[in-house]
């Protein structure tokens, strides 16, 4: 049997109830199936897929134990400028960089809503959306993938 994955969770931290929902999720599904994990804190979405990236240029957090993938969390919600629509692609884009270039399994639980209360309902781990939740899940499955490909 292959070991428990070992699964980064990179949160942005910006709307800190919207991210304390989130993180809920994720924790939830990576418990359910004994996943171990680690918390790194960004600041925004934005920063999320550099700190992936310099996550996964070893692979391994300070102390030698290898990660398996990553969760991203964080959340987005539009305002009256265009400042929304850059930084949507550009972290939704980052975290595809990372996850192909560098080969890492990867679950993208970053929101991108139109309203705060769109935001919240998605996040909320007891909905039906449970955002957080899918993307550890998500991540949960490409491992598997990986793992199976013998990667």
């Amino acid at each position: 049997m292959a070991a428990a994955p070992h699964v980064l969770i990179i949160e942005a931290r910006f709307y800190d109830e919207n991210a304390d929902q989130l993180l809920s999720g994720a924790k939830a599904a990576l418990d359910k199936v004994g996943a171990t994990y680690e918390l790194l804190t960004v600041p925004g979405i934005l920063e999320i897929p550099a700190a992936a990236m310099l996550a996964f240029t070893k692979g391994r957090n300070a102390q030698g134990k290898v990660y398996d993938g990553f969760v991203a969390l964080g959340c987005a919600v539009k305002g009256e400028t265009d400042h929304y629509e850059y930084v949507c692609r550009e972290s939704m884009a980052g975290v595809s960089r990372v996850a192909l270039d560098l080969k890492v399994p990867t679950g993208n639980g970053i929101l991108t809503c139109p309203t705060w209360e769109l935001a919240m309902a998605r996040a909320n781990p007891k909905g039906p959306d449970d955002v957080g939740g899918r993307a550890a899940r998500a991540c949960l499955r490409m491992i598997e993938i990986k793992r199976g490909f013998g990667l």
